[in-house]
């Protein structure tokens, strides 16, 4: 039981680490242009689009530690809601290891793009 609270904790409190990436992150104020005749202007909207989504995707990993925060407290020694609530932690923290590797990926991706361009 005590390990499930810690790894509850430890779930929310890396998801309430993303409330500052999403505040500082500029993912695009402005549009990305409409017809895309350099890589340049290519890697600029592909950036746009992933930084709307890393912070799509973050709102979404935080809502659903909140939840699973949520049926864990209120599951009363329901071992059927007990095991939902960390099957849901335990994907939710997979979906920020996705998240973080894919953005890695990314990078790795324009950086070859920037040295060829």
């Amino acid at each position: 039981m005590k390990k499930s609270f810690l790894i509850l904790f430890l779930g929310m409190l890396l998801a309430l680490s993303f409330f500052p990436l999403v505040g500082s992150t500029d993912y695009g104020s402005d549009r990305p242009p409409e017809l895309v005749t350099t890589p340049g202007q290519l890697i600029g909207v592909l950036e746009w689009i992933l930084g709307f989504v890393w912070v799509i995707m973050g709102m979404l990993v935080v809502i659903m530690l909140l939840y699973a925060g949520f049926q864990f407290v209120t599951a009363a020694g329901d071992t059927d809601k007990i095991d939902k609530a960390k099957t849901m932690v335990k994907y939710s923290l997979v979906g920020i290891v996705v998240m973080v590797l894919a953005g890695g990926v990314i990078t790795l991706v324009e950086n070859i793009f920037r040295e060829a361009a």
